[in-house]
């Protein structure tokens, strides 16, 4: 009896692991991030930026050359003297140095929204498995921006 309790409360543990951890759960998180750090206004909704007139400034996430370490860094610490900001929490401190600084934001260094380790790593997840290397849109991909809704205009032009 025992060991069927037990195997019963391991399997709930397992399988709500699995369903926090699954790639639906990590992608509209990420997504939510995305639009909370204001990612859309440079990189575009659906982070191909310098393919949309509308958003010249931002590099193509999906083409990018970055390994996860390199994204969460310009993520993270911004770009110096470029339009890229700093997103996180504390950039430049002895608590989250970036490029080997920690005493203060460099001069020409924007600021970007506040975001928590957790959403940097949440994020960064996100492109990596969302983005990064996805060039074709699919219209599944874009629901990922528009709140999981495959009927949202937005997504209208792409195929199933």
């Amino acid at each position: 009896m025992r060991s069927t309790s037990r195997l019963v409360v391991a399997g709930l543990v397992i399988g709500v692991g699995l369903a926090v951890a699954s790639p639906s759960f990590a992608q509209a998180t990420g997504a939510n991030i995305w639009a909370k750090g204001g990612c859309a206004d440079c990189h575009g909704n659906l982070a191909a930026g310098d393919g949309d007139p509308a958003y010249p400034q931002g590099p193509n996430l999906r083409r990018t050359a970055l390994q996860r370490a390199d994204l969460r860094e310009a993520i993270a610490c911004g770009r110096p003297g470029t339009d890229m900001p700093y997103h996180a929490a504390g950039a430049y401190t002895a608590a989250t140095p970036c490029f080997g600084i920690t005493a203060g934001v460099p001069p020409a260094t924007r600021k970007g929204g506040a975001l928590s380790v957790q959403d940097l790593d949440t994020l960064v997840e996100f492109l990596l498995t969302s983005v990064k290397g996805q060039a074709r849109i699919t219209r599944a991909n874009c629901a990922l921006f528009n709140g999981g809704d495959l009927e949202a205009p937005a997504c209208a032009e792409f195929p199933r």
